[in-house]
């Protein structure tokens, strides 16, 4: 895979062969500028590979889906809707959320932002803007989460906690996770 670096190509990953079983948590590890953030780009369909192709289950990938989601490093959340309208973004955008509201609740439940789903993301500390963008991330049941330094900006303690709230919604949830850190302490955990 190359991308452009002043006008002119710059390889970016070369011959990755990777394969993850359906529920299992992937950590991508290494410094900054290898190329890790451009493999779960490159799975949520985001950007094209130049040679090869990305399978996810047995379709390849082509373009974005709500089966594979991507949370970035910034939660991203647009500030004139509350933490419930973020959430359901995805729902709304096809279609579904008239059908499927409840998914909403039931999410903003899962990581423990309930009580804040009226509040709008300036009044959210970090760690709970960021559970808002892995609520959005969650109401699409997808089965593939890739997740781009999502606890980077997080202070020490609530970085902590996060992980543990995160390896236990995968615990609940058993979705595949790639998660891209380049911290070995996270990744270990």
């Amino acid at each position: 895979m190359s991308t452009l670096f002043r006008g002119r190509p710059l390889p970016v990953l070369d011959e990755i062969d990777l394969a993850a079983a359906a529920g299992e948590f992937v950590a991508l590890l290494g410094p900054s500028g290898c190329g890790k953030s451009t493999l779960p780009r490159l799975i949520a369909g985001l950007e094209q590979p130049a040679s090869g192709t990305i399978v996810a289950g047995a379709t390849e990938v082509g373009a974005p889906d709500p089966s594979r989601i991507l949370v970035f490093q910034d939660p991203t959340l647009f500030p004139w809707r509350t933490v419930r309208q973020n959430v359901s973004l995805g729902l709304e955008a096809r279609g579904r959320l008239r059908k499927q509201h409840r998914r909403v609740d039931d999410v903003l439940r899962q990581v423990g932002l309930d009580a804040f789903a009226e509040a709008y993301p300036h009044q959210l500390s970090g760690g709970m803007a960021q559970r808002a963008a892995l609520a959005r991330a969650l109401v699409n049941d997808p089965t593939v989460l890739l997740m781009d330094e999502p606890l980077a900006n997080l202070d020490s303690l609530t970085r902590l906690v996060m992980q543990a709230e995160l390896r236990a919604l995968w615990g609940r949830e058993r979705f595949t996770v790639f998660f891209v850190t380049h911290d070995v302490e996270e990744a270990l955990s």
